[in-house]
């Protein structure tokens, strides 16, 4: 009777060392993970069924929000025992342990009362684990978002800058050739060359001015403007760089389209960014559609394109600053975030409808009337 009491308290200190050494190492795993999640969970994962009474049929499986881990017999697993993942009394998760059945073994397998209570004490340690590398990757977000913030200030004063330099020696050459015209005396190729220089110089000013307003320089003119009349402006200028790449561009612009209260400049930023994106999507050619609507109090400017589309992953950044899918040198990653602050702006919206190999579609719904904003500082 005295060896049975002995040989029963030297199994239940055996258990216990298992326990303590599996607690032990998983301490170091949250120490050595460096918060790093996936690498949590898999040691996890691999060091709970050691602790186990039987760990040779053990296996375990961690639920987290929507996310599932497990080891790769889980799925046969017939006797099972379960704990909450909880921080803050509410629960995020479910960490498991089971035993898988056995041809050798007839017997059902039961799990102690103290590898319960060490389930619990693993999830405990875990949900602190989990919640302290959320906290460290929510960290490593915002400092993310504030050097986007601090590179897009720069580019901003560099944009000032230039725009600066630019702005007086192209205003010379405007002078000019405007006065050259008035002089007269020319024949009629010169007539059109000067036009051309002329109408080049008033484009580039235009860029000038949305560079300024990008910066901050200039601040936003609502004034009321035809949306149709801004798509037909802009595709003058860049209708036929785009032919040469198979490129065609199909306006469906709504008649008697009503006027609304807008910055003429930045809607005709919004219409060049979306339509240089739809080029960049179409590297084999396509159709790029130009489409104003409008409703009782809304306007609506459509850009759908028959280009490669975008994954829902690429959709969810797409208004980041400096996200870009583009190679190197191709693109800043500034275009679409410049378009849904101006957007913003107007009181407006965009929404965004596309799939991988089925082209992508922007609708940007802007009010008919503005009310008076704010200066902002």
């Amino acid at each position: 009777m005295k060896w049975i009491q002995m040989n029963s308290n030297e199994f239940k200190l055996r258990e216990r060392v298992k326990e303590l050494n599996c607690l032990y190492k998983l301490s170091r795993v949250a120490w050595e993970a460096k918060n790093d999640f996936d690498a949590i969970v898999s040691k996890t994962l691999e060091i709970l069924p050691t602790a186990l009474q039987h760990p040779d049929a053990a296996e375990a499986s961690i639920s987290i929000d929507s996310r599932d881990y497990s080891t790769r017999g889980f799925d046969k697993t017939t006797t099972v025992i379960a704990a909450e993942l909880r921080f803050d009394k509410k629960k995020f998760g479910t960490i498991q342990i089971g035993y898988r059945s056995s041809r050798s073994n007839k017997e059902k397998m039961e799990f102690l009362p103290e590898e319960s209570r060490l389930l619990k004490a693993v999830a405990q340690e875990l949900s602190l684990v989990i919640h302290r590398a959320s906290i460290e990757e929510d960290k490593y977000k915002l400092q993310a978002q504030l050097q986007h913030a601090e590179r897009l200030a720069f580019v901003g004063e560099l944009s000032a800058g230039i725009a600066h330099e630019l702005n007086e020696p192209l205003g010379r050459v405007l002078g000019f050739a405007q006065l050259i015209k008035k002089a007269g005396s020319l024949n009629e190729q010169q007539e059109q060359d000067l036009e051309r220089i002329i109408k080049a110089s008033l484009y580039s000013r235009e860029i000038i001015k949305k560079l300024m307003i990008f910066s901050r320089q200039m601040p936003q003119q609502i004034t009321k403007v035809n949306l149709n009349a801004i798509v037909h402006n802009i595709l003058y200028f860049i209708d036929v760089r785009f032919q040469s790449r198979g490129i065609t561009i199909v306006k469906q612009l709504e008649p008697n389209l009503p006027e609304m209260m807008a910055d003429e400049v930045q809607m005709s930023q919004v219409l060049v960014n979306l339509i240089t994106n739809a080029v960049y999507a179409m590297p084999g050619g396509g159709s790029i559609y130009v489409i104003t609507k409008s409703t009782t109090a809304n306007v609506k400017l459509i850009v759908k394109d028959t280009g490669i589309g975008m994954t829902a992953e690429v959709k969810d950044r797409i208004f980041e600053p400096f996200f870009t899918t583009k190679e190197v040198g191709q693109g800043t990653g500034l275009g679409l975030s410049v378009v849904q602050g101006i957007v913003d702006s107007h009181n407006g919206q965009i929404i965004v409808n596309t799939s991988p190999g089925k082209g992508t579609k922007f609708e940007i719904q802007l009010p008919l009337k503005q009310e008076k904003k704010k200066r902002s500082s």
